[in-house]
């Protein structure tokens, strides 16, 4: 079957019966047009791929021996930001920030002030031109390009097609001028049909239609899309690094800032390892503690470095200490050096979160997509660089705008900005 027909659309939807006839025509023109039979059933194999991987996951510490990963800490290294030639930057900036834009309502923001809004983007008091973390993260790589003489290449991940990311971001970049970078390219996350528990699709009403809900491809799918070519005359993100001298990129949250020196101290940890996780060190670690975990494991005669979540992780894990510094094992931070190569020749697994609301009035069931963190067990050279809490700052709600733009200013960078544009 090439195309959708009524009936086929009936049986794979949830809730197909409160749709009117015309409601059901124009879906059926959609799916035909953007989710085929091909692709959904494609979609539908990749969420039981996941299932089936998440299930395996929870049995991953069964006869497994545990032990601290190869770490070291930021202070132990000599930088510069010449370290930096030979690699590209990648600020993932696809998220649409529903937790901050809730509470931005709560504390008395407009609705309207909203419109363009997005979490990358949000101006912080203080800086230049209501800049906002991702503007400030280009201006710093603008910053340092000026102090070196590299021209190091930038790609920025928005959200899928049709998203307000996707929709603003490039809007801001072209009134800056791409921020004086001379290499600079956007590239739009896919996106997965979302199914219910049952494996039926589900939609959502706007303005009288109904849509096919979807998600972006989770934390992985930006990492994914570098490997894709946009069409066959255009090279994917990865070939356009070689052909500028990269062969390693920094993959860094456009929703966060960082001390200045943060990227080179990566690039320097990364010269002589093909993946390198920036980790946050434990002076204890609780049960309930809720970031993910950097350890070594050992299992069917494999060792691998990964990141576990805290439903995973058991006693065991809890209570291994570094024996030099006496330190718990560090947590993630959700920043990567990785080897072009490793992501070149590597698929990640698909992976599925935890059941969530999608619509209050459906069914929970999990989002699909691909996790970043799966790209550490790949690596044969691991290693964990180890940093200070304070050396960056994420946006996660608007309580967190205050604390970002006094991070930005102790670290100089409402300076370095206005030196930069």
């Amino acid at each position: 079957m090439n195309n959708w027909t009524i009936s086929a659309l009936k049986d794979v939807f949830y809730n197909w019966s409160s749709l009117d006839a015309a409601q059901g025509a124009s879906l059926l023109e959609f799916m035909n047009r953007h989710f085929p039979p091909a692709v959904f059933q494609e979609h539908l194999n990749k969420r039981k791929a996941a299932i089936k991987n998440t299930q395996t996951s929870k049995n991953l510490l069964e006869g497994a021996v545990q032990s601290f990963p190869d770490v070291l800490n930021h202070r132990s290294i000599r930088s510069s930001f010449d370290s930096l030639n030979g690699f590209g930057i990648v600020f993932t900036a696809g998220g649409e920030g529903e937790r901050l834009r809730l509470s931005l309502l709560k504390k008395g923001v407009s609705a309207d002030n909203l419109r363009d809004f997005t979490k990358a983007t949000y101006p912080l008091k203080n800086f230049f031109r209501d800049f906002g973390a991702l503007q400030i993260n280009l201006a710093m790589v603008r910053w340092i390009c000026g102090k070196t003489g590299l021209d190091i290449p930038v790609i920025v991940t928005t959200g899928p097609q049709n998203s307000i990311t996707y929709r603003v971001i490039p809007k801001i970049l072209k009134e800056h001028q791409n921020f004086g970078l001379k290499n600079l390219r956007i590239i739009s996350q896919d996106e997965r049909l979302h199914f219910t528990a049952e494996e039926q699709a589900a939609f959502q009403i706007i303005d009288g239609s109904p849509f096919p809900i979807t998600q972006p491809d989770e934390t992985g799918g930006p990492l994914m899309k570098l490997k894709q070519k946009p069409d066959a005359n255009t090279p994917s993100a990865l070939e356009w690094l070689s052909s500028l001298g990269c062969d390693k990129i920094l993959t860094v949250q456009g929703t966060a800032i960082y001390e200045p020196a943060m990227p080179s101290l990566m690039a320097a940890a990364a010269k002589e390892h093909d993946c390198v996780g920036i980790g946050i060190p434990r002076l204890s670690f609780d049960v309930s503690d809720p970031f993910g975990t950097f350890v070594t494991i050992e299992k069917d005669g494999r060792t691998a470095t990964r990141i576990i979540e805290q439903e995973i992780r058991n006693d065991v894990t809890r209570s291994i200490t570094d024996k030099n510094s006496g330190a718990f094992l560090p947590s993630n931070t959700g920043i990567y050096a990785i080897d072009c190569g490793l992501l070149q020749n590597n698929n990640l697994p698909d992976y599925a979160t935890p059941p969530k609301e999608v619509l209050p009035d459906l069914p929970r069931s999990p989002k699909i997509g691909y996790a970043a963190t799966d790209i550490l067990p790949l690596a044969k050279r691991p290693l964990i660089l180890t940093v200070e809490p304070g050396m960056y700052a994420v946006i996660k709600t608007a309580e967190d705008l205050e604390t970002l733009s006094e991070t930005g200013v102790r670290f100089g960078l409402r300076e370095i900005v206005r030196e930069a544009v």
